[in-house]
């Protein structure tokens, strides 16, 4: 096949029409080859159960990874040494400073990979069909997850308060929604649901990213307590993700949770 071919006019996974210069589906997210990798990537194999396992050229499979590595490495090293600084100093108001400079590096590769980001996050993305998912995931997460929590609290296993945030550092609460819900939201799934997640699945498959993504998303807040709890909502994130080919229904849905859970704590 000629290098200079164009991409193709619709997605082979979902049938939305495409730019000529697409290289990820803005519907269902699935990854376009460029030209030049035609003559070198094998086609995308598709299992049984529906899920994409996308094959790519062995050259971008390394770039993939240290883009991976050196996203996921930042954002872990400034959650240990925030940990670390708030076993130091307790009383320190670290969770800013740790939020501001996460928010500068993924700002970064944001940027860098705007072209795959930008698609992701346009008002269009956002239709009947993605907010119908974004009502599913929810009834789920606040259903099953919030059903989960509260046991945990009826256990007695000890949690972080957001809320001790605002009596240590006399935060109103318009700040601490900023801090704890908007940011995060904002931040976090262009990270993982965006960044990391097309490059793990273009290495280990749509499914298998799936569910590595969620798994750092687990492991980056640093509390064991958390971890399965964290993981599940990561799955439910990725899952908007993919079937809405958009990171704005889970941005919706992680800062709902993130508020309410905040909400809650102020006043039960």
């Amino acid at each position: 096949m000629d290098s200079e071919t164009p991409a193709p006019a619709a997605c082979a996974k979902c049938g939305a029409a495409l730019r000529a210069e697409s290289r990820f589906c803005a519907r269902c997210g699935t990854r376009i080859p460029a030209p030049e990798e035609s003559q070198v990537a094998a086609d995308p194999v598709v299992p049984s159960d529906g899920w994409v396992a996308e094959k790519a050229a062995p050259t971008s499979r390394g770039d993939a990874l240290r883009v991976v590595a050196w996203l996921y490495g930042l954002l872990l090293f400034t959650s240990l040494v925030c940990g670390i600084a708030y076993s130091i100093k307790p009383q320190g108001d670290f969770a800013f400073w740790m939020t501001l400079v996460d928010a500068v590096v993924i700002v970064c590769f944001a940027s860098y990979f705007r072209n795959e980001i930008g698609p992701l996050l346009r008002p269009s993305t956002f239709d009947g069909r993605a907010r119908k998912m974004l009502a599913i995931a929810a009834a789920i997460q606040f259903v099953a997850l919030g059903a989960v929590f509260y046991l945990l609290e009826r256990l007695g296993l000890p949690f972080e308060r957001i809320t001790d945030e605002m009596q240590r550092h006399d935060y109103s609460l318009w700040q601490l929604i900023a801090l704890y819900s908007l940011a995060p939201a904002v931040f976090e799934e262009i990270a993982f649901r965006g960044v990391m997640f097309d490059r793990l699945r273009l290495v280990l498959g749509e499914r298998e990213g799936w569910l590595v993504q969620a798994a750092f998303f687990s492991v980056l807040h640093l509390s064991p307590v958390i971890f399965p709890t964290h993981f599940a909502m990561g799955l439910i994130f990725g899952w908007l993700r993919i079937r809405t080919g958009s990171l704005l229904p889970g941005m919706v849905l992680h800062f709902a949770w993130n508020a309410v859970n905040t909400l809650l704590e102020l006043y039960q």
